[in-house]
């Protein structure tokens, strides 16, 4: 297990890969990806809580290569919609690959403004354009939604509408080049 403390104050006791400066959700989650030795990554945001002691066994029911599960696959929701279209996507604060398969799509996306909305959008499109299925679990975890973020409210309009204009110009492309 690699817990990566993203320059908290205090320091977390128990991390074990401690950034020395405030890097943000995505860089922080490939810093983790890239020391990762084991085949399977699990990223689990530090805002949840058990609801059940075997939430990790239906993620690792799920998990196989060319897979990406989450906790919460979103088909229909506004923000997700590009040119009047969704696009699905697994919620970031709990998703699993392979470690291949992840190193593979380029982790997360790195040039988002950070609180980084729509990395998981992102991560969700890289996965199904290198023929990934995204798959959902139920897991024993509630996810306490803005916890992280809260700090961040006024950066928070500014980094949403920049990273949607980036997550937009993704899609498109990404349809682009999409077999009719």
């Amino acid at each position: 297990m690699i817990v990566v403390d993203d320059a908290s104050e205090p320091a977390l006791p128990f991390a074990s890969l401690r950034l020395g400066s405030k890097q943000g959700f995505q860089r922080a989650c490939n810093r983790g990806l890239r020391a990762a030795k084991s085949d399977a990554v699990l990223f689990l945001n530090n805002d949840v809580a058990m609801t059940d002691a075997g939430w990790l066994d239906s993620i690792r029911r799920e998990l196989r290569p060319s897979v990406l599960v989450g906790a919460q696959l979103r088909e229909a929701e506004g923000h997700a919609e590009v040119d009047g279209r969704a696009e699905p996507y697994l919620d970031g604060w709990c998703v699993a690959g392979m470690r291949a398969d992840l190193k593979r799509i380029g982790g997360w996306n790195e040039s988002l403004v950070e609180p980084a909305y729509f990395g998981d959008n992102l991560l969700s499109l890289r996965a199904r354009m290198a023929g990934m299925e995204l798959v959902e679990t139920r897991v024993g975890l509630r996810h306490l939604r803005g916890v992280t973020t809260a700090e961040l409210a006024v950066r928070s309009k500014h980094a949403y509408d920049l990273n949607l204009a980036t997550y937009q110009l993704a899609v498109r492309e990404a349809r682009a080049l999409a077999p009719a």
